[in-house]
């Protein structure tokens, strides 16, 4: 006899049917919660943010410089960092003329001041479209608007931004304490899936991050359209944020590698002007340090292994070894002239770096290379350089000197002036 009856078998087969059922609902939403989730796990593939577009070395035009018109000038000026009534005080002081100076930049325009007043000061670049080289600080604010471009483009990123500006309208997501504040809510509120959207070590709402957000359209292209490096070949001189390398830090100044241990070869060697723009070229190019964005926009020494380092305290300034190797530029008075060069001596033509970022070291007047970041955003002074008519022998500038001026050597023969005032 059965033991089981009907009955019996109609309800185990109904809790068989039940526990089959509940089981493909739970495996259901176990498997959509984890693809849910690993939409947002999965590893990003984010843009380029750096917006260089080949766009490292320009030229300078010569119509800039101020060789055949003694009216005209180029005013190079140091880091401003957002400091507008600094900077309208020392334009005033050297009594710039917008219609006959060529104003230029070496970067770090924003981000020390309010966000207005570093906007003023992009704004004032950008009309009047200023000449300048990026500094690490533009490289930042160009990354945090890029990405912000990039986030709006995601279904429900304006939104997320929005929330954000309105509920921590004044958080410093530089600062630990205060960014800890705002991961805290990412990760209970709604939006904790688009924590992953940022990239690793980016915090949000820092001073970077707001002046990106605050910029217009107009700012952002003219920001973004800076190239790294100016470079005049008339001029024989360079403009950059932080610094270059005048040979490759791992090998001697001898060596056939370096682009100043030999000449260049062009079809004229008695053609000066050509020989000294092709060996002013193979520094920028050729040498590895001097095509690393990174590098051209942070380095202020380099360390005994040849390696460079954004730290001013340990190695050597990396504007002492230009100085050392330009001093060995003999120009053509060597082989080309008839006589041997000496160990001592390179034939090649010296040129002059004109940089900013080293506010630790102030004024930093060398032979071939000039450091303006005097530190204004610290209270200090901000600087400027004037090369005018007589920078290339051709006399005095029609303008009037500035009360607080210093004379110094510029280029092969020539003079200029550097002009600092105070910052409140």
């Amino acid at each position: 006899m059965s033991i089981w009856s009907g009955d019996s078998l109609r309800t185990c087969f109904s809790f068989v049917v039940l526990a089959f059922f509940l089981t493909f609902v739970f495996v259901t939403g176990v498997l959509q919660e984890i693809k849910k989730n690993g939409a947002f796990n999965q590893k990003i593939d984010f843009p380029d943010f750096g917006h260089y577009n080949g766009n490292f070395i320009k030229n300078i035009p010569n119509s800039v410089l101020p060789i055949d018109d003694r009216g005209k000038r180029i005013i190079a000026i140091g880091d401003i960092h957002g400091m507008n009534g600094s900077l309208t005080d020392l334009l005033d002081e050297i009594h710039y003329d917008s219609k006959r100076d060529s104003l230029i930049h070496v970067g770090d325009l924003e981000t020390r001041a309010t966000i207005h007043d570093s906007i003023d000061v992009l704004s004032f670049m950008s009309s009047n479209r200023i000449l300048g080289v990026r500094g690490n600080n533009d490289q930042k604010v160009i990354e945090w608007r890029a990405w912000m471009n990039w986030i709006l483009s995601h279904p429900g990123g304006q939104e997320w931004l929005s929330v954000m500006d309105t509920r921590w309208p004044h958080l410093d997501g530089d600062k630990r304490l205060q960014r800890a504040e705002l991961e805290s809510w990412v990760e209970t509120s709604k939006y904790a899936s688009w924590k992953k959207m940022v990239p690793t070590g980016w915090y949000p709402l820092g001073k970077h991050y707001r002046v990106a957000r605050a910029m217009s359209p107009g700012l952002f292209e003219y920001l973004s359209s800076l190239p790294l490096v100016l470079h005049s070949p008339t001029g024989h001189m360079v403009f950059v944020h932080a610094g270059l390398l005048s040979s490759h830090p791992k090998l001697q100044a001898s060596d056939p590698r370096q682009p100043l241990s030999h000449w260049p070869t062009v079809d004229d060697q008695h053609d000066i002007a050509k020989l000294r723009n092709q060996q002013e070229l193979a520094v920028l190019t050729e040498i590895p340090e001097n095509k690393d964005p990174w590098t051209v926009t942070n380095i202020k020494n380099v360390m005994d292994k040849g390696i460079v380092s954004p730290s001013p305290r340990k190695g050597t300034p990396w504007s002492q070894l230009w100085n050392d190797t330009m001093s060995k530029c003999s120009g053509n008075s060597g082989t080309n002239g008839g006589k041997a060069y000496q160990p001592t001596s390179l034939p090649c033509y010296p040129f002059t770096v004109v940089y900013g970022h080293a506010a630790g070291r102030g004024l930093d007047i060398k032979r071939w290379s000039i450091g303006l970041d005097t530190g204004c955003s610290y209270g200090r002074r901000l600087s400027a350089v004037v090369l005018d008519s007589s920078t290339y022998q051709f006399g005095n500038s029609i303008h009037a000197r500035a009360s607080q001026s210093q004379e110094i050597d510029f280029g092969d023969n020539g003079q200029a002036r550097v002009v600092s005032v105070s910052c409140a």
